[in-house]
């Protein structure tokens, strides 16, 4: 006590000394300066050598302004260095404010060290323990710091007196923070002794609450064996959302070991996030597999395991925190530590403990988290194989309200997704979908009602065309095919869940760059008819878009009279059935057949067939193409249409060409379409026509039920293999 009030009444020089605080004499500082190097090439320099040259700086001089290279006083380094005699002298010869730092105090040097004497004599000299300061010593300053400006080039060099990883200089901390992050028990209850004293005049009494917490949290083991047993209260208190326990499974194993040991509940969670301290080990913890697996093991017989399908707010349960640790790892952020084989190997812990449950938790499938955070296609795989075992359900959706396949397939609208393919990652990806779609996942599913899987597979064909490298081109096309294929073959209804698919099939045609995509449009239009796309609907004027009513159809309407509108049909007719005389009756004769003659017109020209024609007359080398490539999309219209929707589009064509002027462009599209409408369909392709009707135009779910020879089940099912087919025959 008597030390505290003598700090109060301070010699009168001190008192009354006048200082020119941020000044110094010349002379001064190279005195100062001499004794930076003298210290830097002999720490532990006697008092009576520096005797004569600290004799030479004036008492009223502050000393604390002058710094090293470093941007450190003379002050801090001595108490840095535990220079007891060179610190007693300047406290008592200068008497500097140790409580007035950009950073650094040199009671919070010697708290972080331990040195347990320079911390009794800087509390008898006025050093306040509640005051906060960041902590740059002995390294270079923060960028927050005042100091900023001096560089030290040995930061490399020094020895830090915690963790490298641990050591943050932005931090404002007190005196007790700072002898926990050193882990320094002694020096701790000297600063506990001190604040408890009563006998402090003039300083606010701020209790070391929570130290027990603040020591978990730093990993600072010797404070934490010795608090757990004086603050016993505080093991099961909480603290910014967390228990002391939640701070300790962050850190080595025998933290938890000893909190469980004294009394600590394994079933708090923290308040906002609903952490258990199964999440905080997986989640949290940057730990190894193996030290995960092993804390794992001591929660779970601890009673964590009533917990281990209990979500935090977010709906995340310990094996989803797991998937995303995991995603982190791949990613590189700050986890680097894990390998494939370790996430399996602890996710099959987690099962095996009984996580089952969490792989349909609702409104969050494992399932698609899987999907959704993980790159590596191989680890999907291995990991949806393992889920499934365990009754994962493939209908459950994920947290964005989209079940698994979506999940999956919503990334390949970003083309870039496909360039990065390998083939054993496309090899992977395929088996992902096949495995959902065999344990019933629904191939007719939507994303927010309006993009389903088959909107997804069309839009990235369609995009696929962009590209300039063909092989590229092709891989990426045969890759999307298979995909389409499987969910096709698993119950996809290209009717229910794509509003005219053909439609949007024939719109790639805007995108194709060579006859060769012209054969990718004409196999999805193939597969698409197979599984039952109907050729016959006709357009709306709200979907069919610029391309029917096109210039060319816009003259054509013009020379044929065709493009008054139905409201002067009406005029027209009634004037001339009120007029007098046989003139009046043929005239309305005449406007009657020409309003009937422009409906019939204007419904054909809104056919599928009618609509790809005028797709493909804006492309010039689809119609020069010598291979004639674009005649197989027509020739299959012509096999599956019905006759009276085939030949009112065909014969709407026929006027519409022969009408124009011929050119070298459409001469061979006009031979085609004038072949086709003055033919008329066989016997052997009207009776496969009945088949195509019978079966619900279903031919690939349902030709092997049909009792033909092969040749007639290839002629049936491949409509454009016509020639070849005959002969086998």
């Amino acid at each position: 006590m008597g030390g505290s009030v003598s700090q109060i009444f301070r010699s009168g020089s001190a008192l009354l000394s006048h200082r020119r605080d941020g000044h110094i004499s010349k002379a001064a500082e190279e005195k100062i300066q001499t004794l930076f190097e003298i210290l830097r090439a002999n720490p532990k320099i006697s008092i009576q050598t520096l005797e004569s040259l600290l004799m030479q700086i004036p008492k009223n001089e502050n000393i604390l302004v002058i710094h090293d290279d470093c941007g450190f006083n003379i002050l801090q380094r001595s108490v840095g260095l535990n220079h007891i005699e060179l610190t007693k002298w300047l406290l008592q010869r200068h008497r500097p404010d140790v409580n007035r730092s950009p950073c650094s105090l040199p009671l919070h040097i010697a708290c972080l060290k331990g040195y347990e004497a320079c911390v009794e004599l800087l509390l008898k000299y006025g050093a306040r323990i509640e005051c906060d300061s960041r902590m740059c010593f002995p390294g270079s300053h923060s960028s927050n710091c005042e100091l900023f400006q001096y560089n030290a080039s040995n930061f490399e060099d020094v020895e830090f007196p915690m963790p490298r990883e641990r050591y943050d200089n932005s931090k404002l901390q007190n005196a007790i923070c700072y002898a926990i992050d050193g882990d320094q028990i002694n020096v701790l209850n000297i600063l506990v002794q001190k604040i408890a004293d009563p006998w402090i005049p003039f300083r606010v009494k701020k209790p070391a609450f929570h130290l027990l917490h603040t020591a978990c949290e730093r990993g600072a083991w010797n404070c934490v064996q010795q608090l757990i047993v004086t603050r016993s209260e505080e093991i099961n208190l909480i603290k910014d959302e967390y228990y002391p326990i939640h701070q300790a499974v962050l850190h080595d194993v025998r933290f938890l070991e000893l909190l469980i040991q004294h009394g600590a509940i394994t079933t708090v969670r923290t308040c906002t996030q609903q952490f258990t301290l199964l999440h905080m080990v997986i989640f949290i913890a940057r730990k190894s597999a193996e030290d995960t697996l092993s804390i794992l093991r001591i929660l779970l017989e601890r009673g964590c395991k009533e917990l281990i399908n209990e979500p935090d707010v977010l709906g995340n349960t310990p094996l989803h925190s797991l998937i995303v640790r995991y995603a982190l790892e791949e990613a590189r952020y700050g986890y680097d530590k894990w390998s494939k084989w370790d996430v399996l190997h602890l996710v099959r812990f987690l099962l095996q403990n009984g996580a089952k449950n969490s792989i349909n938790q609702a409104g969050n499938s494992a399932l698609a988290c899987v999907f959704r955070h993980i790159r590596d296609w191989e680890v999907c795989f291995e990991l949806l194989s393992m889920l499934i075992k365990e009754d994962g359900d493939p209908n459950i959706v994920g947290r964005d309200g989209s079940v698994p396949i979506m999940v999956l397939l919503i990334p390949l609208i970003n083309t870039d997704t496909l360039h990065h393919f390998t083939h054993s990652m496309k090899v992977c990806f395929v088996n992902c979908i096949r495995i959902l779609l065999q344990h019933g996942a629904n191939p007719n599913c939507s994303y927010h009602q309006n993009l389903t899987p088959l909107h997804v597979l069309v839009f990235t064909v369609s995009e696929n065309f962009l590209l300039t490298c063909d092989t590229l081109k092709r891989t990426n096309y045969d890759f999307i095919k298979n995909i389409l294929y499987l969910l096709l073959q698993h119950g996809l209804d290209c009717n229910q869940t794509y509003q005219n698919i053909l439609q949007a099939v024939l719109d790639m045609v805007r995108n194709v760059r060579s006859c060769q995509d012209m054969q990718c449009v004409y196999d999805l239009i193939l597969t698409l008819v197979q599984y039952g796309a109907d050729t016959n609907i006709v357009l709306s004027s709200m979907t069919t878009g610029g391309a029917i009513y096109s210039n060319e159809i816009a003259r054509f309407g013009d020379a044929l009279g065709l493009n008054g509108s139905p409201e002067n049909d009406t005029t027209n007719e009634v004037n001339g059935n009120s007029g007098n005389g046989g003139g009046g009756g043929g005239s309305s004769r005449q406007t009657l057949g020409e309003s009937t003659f422009r409906n019939s017109f204007r419904t054909n020209s809104r056919y599928l067939l009618f609509y790809y024609i005028v797709l493909i007359t804006k492309k010039d080398f689809i119609l020069n193409d010598p291979e004639l490539t674009f005649t197989h999309v027509i020739h299959l219209f012509f096999s599956t249409m019905q006759h009276d929707a085939l030949y009112n589009c065909l014969k709407s064509l026929h006027n519409f060409y022969m009408a124009q002027v011929p050119s070298k462009k459409t001469e061979q599209l006009i031979a085609v379409i004038s072949s086709l409408y003055r033919k008329p369909r066989n016997l052997k392709q009207l009776a496969r026509l009945a088949i195509y009707e019978a079966v619900n135009r279903k031919l690939a779910q349902n030709i092997n039920g049909l009792k033909l020879p092969g040749p007639l089940k290839e002629y049936v099912l491949n409509f454009e293999r016509l020639k070849t087919t005959m002969k086998v025959l």
